[in-house]
């Protein structure tokens, strides 16, 4: 071994150390946040699971089929992230000196790769735990077909992890595959028949109440077959793509422990290279629809960022729909629908952010701030209008739920996640009163203040979608909700500089 390979090993070693006292905080610090925040949520998210509306999701003829299509998406999502965020990834400094040595690449990059993929089958794992102890609290399967299903919880998560890592070697791959696992496991839902035939309905076929032993041997074979082409994986790792990755995430890090999450997120950006050379600005006659041609082409120069926002918006609606179906738990899955469409909004308001940031300057366009700002939010309304309707109507048309509440309740969110985003987009940086120590009996609230504030356009989202499901019963609240986001919004206007 050179002496630059054993400088990387040495680098690799103390950076992977810890003493013992370093171990024993680290064990503190897990149960403390443990006892203080998982335990709480667990036990409601329990709770929801076990009671007679999350029993009939669990239980309903189709759940075996949406078992199949979640699976599909869950490994397809995989591929698609390790494009820009793979698990191998170690800071720019380790992974420069790591990735130049002449180690190969299998040694020193497995251990983050273990350990993301840790964490990937932990949350698989626990999601089938909690769909099969929730069907078995109600005698509607036995334990051996629990056990069955977690088995092939944890698989599906071993699963993920290859396909993730087989994402950030293969980036250029990633995206037609990704498409093609998608596109067949909507089939693989859609007809049943098909599961025997799909690793993802083989799923399905392990489902708490139809589970077969033979399934289990089927996933078992191929997570090991899989497996074993990691190293080969990890070879095929190129210095540029660890170089940019570990950059990527650290700035993203940075951004993100200062509560800066927008500025976060734009550093995985996709930047625009579709349509460069057609013209965005479009005399109409009419200034709003000049405006919204722009804005429409602007997003189309980022097809994958408008195609993941549009998809967002779809799955929003078709929550919606269902969430005025008999025994679903209908404000839980408002508020899904209420963050998915926040989410999806991302890409469409792009010319939102824009005007947000020069309306604190003078006008350069030749019109006011507020016609400027309104202009620009033409394009996500008609947007997450036009895909809301859409998906709501065929979803309730397909369940037999009655249309006219979900269209109402479908516009409502819409109008009210478009609301949070422009409050969002006027925030501006974090207010130096937030950095004062609030001491109280409990401890210092001032962290959980600066979360509030960092979260706030999102838990208004998620807020907005309970409430705009709740609305025929409790319009009070809705009107509350609202009057809340819009006053934001106003005073963060009125403070935008």
């Amino acid at each position: 071994m050179s002496g630059r390979s054993r400088g990387a090993v040495g680098i690799w070693r103390a950076r992977n150390a810890r003493t013992p006292r370093d171990r024993a905080y680290l064990v503190y610090a897990v149960l403390m946040v443990g006892l203080v925040a998982i335990v709480p949520v667990a036990r409601a998210v329990w709770l929801s699971a076990t009671s007679e509306a999350g029993v009939a999701v669990f239980a309903s003829p189709a759940a075996p089929g949406v078992a199949a299509l979640v699976v599909a998406a869950l490994w397809a999502g995989a591929l698609l992230l390790g494009r820009d965020r793979g698990p191998a990834v170690l800071p720019p400094f380790l992974t420069h000196a790591l990735a130049t040595s002449d180690l190969p690449r299998s040694d020193p990059f497995l251990a983050p790769v273990l350990r993301a993929g840790a964490l990937v089958i932990a949350v698989t794992t626990i999601a089938s735990v909690l769909v099969g102890g929730s069907l078995l609290s109600h005698g509607l399967t036995d334990s051996l077909g629990v056990a069955l299903f977690i088995a092939v919880g944890a698989l599906v998560g071993v699963i993920a992890t290859v396909a993730w890592l087989a994402g950030q070697a293969f980036p250029r791959t990633a995206i037609p595959v990704a498409l093609g696992v998608l596109a067949l496991g909507a089939v693989t839902a859609a007809v049943p028949l098909m599961q025997p035939f799909t690793p993802w309905g083989w799923v399905g076929l392990s489902y708490p109440g139809n589970g077969s032993p033979h399934v289990l041997a089927v996933l078992t074979a191929l997570t090991a077959a899989l497996t074993t082409a990691v190293p080969t994986l990890l070879n095929r790792l190129d210095l540029a793509g660890l170089s940019a990755q570990a950059a990527r995430w650290e700035s993203a890090t940075t951004h993100a422990a200062g509560m800066d999450f927008g500025a976060a997120a734009t550093v995985y950006q996709g930047r625009p290279h579709i349509g460069r050379r057609i013209r965005a600005i479009r005399p109409a006659g009419q200034l709003p629809l000049t405006f919204l041609i722009r804005d429409a082409i602007g997003a189309t120069r980022t097809p994958g960022r408008l195609i993941v926002g549009v998809l967002a918006i779809t799955s929003a609606g078709v929550l919606i729909a269902l969430a005025f179906a008999p025994v679903t738990p209908g404000w839980l899955l408002g508020a899904a629908a209420g963050l998915l469409v926040f989410a999806g909004l991302g890409p469409l308001t792009d010319g939102i952010r824009h005007a947000a940031s020069v309306t604190s300057d003078f006008p350069l366009y030749g019109i006011s701030d507020e016609r400027l700002l309104a202009n620009h939010a033409l394009f996500p309304l008609v947007t997450v209008a036009v895909v809301l309707l859409v998906a709501v109507i065929l979803c309730s048309i397909i369940a037999g739920i009655g249309v006219a509440e979900p269209i109402v309740s479908s516009l409502t969110i819409g109008l009210l996640a478009l609301i949070a985003r422009v409050s969002n987009a006027l925030k501006g940086s974090l207010p130096t009163a937030l950095l004062t120590p609030i001491p109280t009996p409990m401890g210092d609230l001032s962290a959980a203040a600066r979360i509030t504030w960092a979260l706030d356009a999102v838990l208004l989202a998620a807020l907005a979608g309970t409430v705009g499901t709740l609305a025929f019963e409790s319009p009070i609240l809705l009107i509350g909700v609202t009057a809340a986001l819009i006053g934001v919004g106003i005073n963060r206007w009125r403070d935008r500089g």
